[in-house]
């Protein structure tokens, strides 16, 4: 166990979790690609930001996915009792882990999420720097959103599964 210094007193840090570990990781790497998606907002060619987030949001969404050990492989590894409680957790966690499985699904419940913002995004190209700025913005803003959302129920889900292997 480490300690810091608090006001010249020394407190014991907490021992991290390993899904805590794995938020801040996935969250960091959410952050990134959002900062990647909000580069390419900056490129005055109409159309490619949206097809550069839609595609950074379903390759970050996989990653997220083979960080929490929740890819096809990964479950497949599982014992078929296992492999049951994990389906039956992704069914009813809805959002993108729902809809992971097949990606036209996936781009159509991404759209859905984030549409209303990707074309104010693109409408405000229109304006000159402010626009694409705004554009940006609002880039960084989708791509973020949907990781921070598909974190959330990765962690959910696998801190059930570990709830879970603790009662059997």
């Amino acid at each position: 166990m480490t300690a810091t210094t608090a006001d010249a007193a020394w407190v014991a840090e907490p021992e991290r979790s390993p899904i805590a570990t794995l938020r801040q990781e996935c969250r960091a790497m959410a952050r990134r690609r959002a900062a990647l998606a909000a580069a390419t907002s900056l490129i005055p060619i109409p159309g490619i930001d949206l097809a550069t987030d839609l595609a950074l949001m379903a390759r970050l969404i996989d990653r997220i996915n083979e960080h929490f050990g929740l890819t096809d492989a990964q479950i497949g590894r599982l014992s078929r009792q296992r492999q049951a409680v994990v389906y039956r957790l992704l069914a009813g966690a809805g959002g993108t882990l729902a809809a992971r499985l097949t990606t036209p699904m996936l781009i159509g419940r991404i759209v859905r999420v984030v549409g209303l913002r990707l074309t104010t995004m693109q409408v405000a190209r229109l304006v000159p720097i402010t626009g694409q700025l705004v554009a940006a913005g609002i880039g960084y803003w989708s791509v973020n959103t949907v990781a921070m959302r598909h974190i959330e129920h990765c962690e959910r889900i696998v801190g059930e599964l570990q709830e879970q292997a603790r009662e059997t």
